[in-house]
């Protein structure tokens, strides 16, 4: 499998695993992942299968010392096989290379799958953002060091 930068070129598939992944109420529209796969200020990776076909997207962006895992999608049927932390290993491998000192995400603390595989790769709960999500649907802000030399283990 193969993990390469994602392109405009890419956005119906994008948004075709955006709807296997999120309920319509927290997919981003199309104009907002064009806007992203077009950003300089982002980084949008895709993971894809042996028919070079999109099973994961994760996009960071970076100011300053701090980058932000901003989404991450896996298809229903390649989760559990490592693509969603192959995504995020590469992104933050890129973070540490651009200067980040620290990567932290938002996530549903109901998540258990996502919370777990962020807890593994060295995220940890540092604050609740109250209604991020919607009324009463509040975000865990996960947080994690990153080292000087690129690699992706916690300083």
């Amino acid at each position: 499998m193969i993990i390469t930068h994602a392109r405009g070129t890419d956005l119906a598939d994008i948004l075709e695993l955006e709807r296997s992944g999120f309920e319509e109420s927290e997919q981003w529209s199309p104009a907002a992942w064009a806007e992203e796969l077009e950003s300089p200020d982002r980084y949008v990776l895709a993971r894809l299968d042996r028919d070079a076909r999109i099973i994961g997207v994760a996009s960071f962006s970076r100011v300053e010392e701090i980058a932000d895992l901003l989404r991450v999608i896996v298809h229903p049927d390649a989760r559990g096989q490592g693509v969603g932390a192959s995504l995020i290993r590469a992104g933050l491998d890129w973070a540490a290379a651009v200067g980040a000192r620290r990567m932290l995400l938002e996530v549903r603390p109901d998540n258990e799958p996502a919370v777990t595989l962020y807890r593994r790769l060295g995220f940890e709960p540092v604050s609740t953002r109250r209604n991020y999500y919607g009324p009463d649907r509040h975000a865990l802000v996960m947080l994690r060091g990153l080292g000087g030399d690129g690699v992706w283990a916690v300083a």
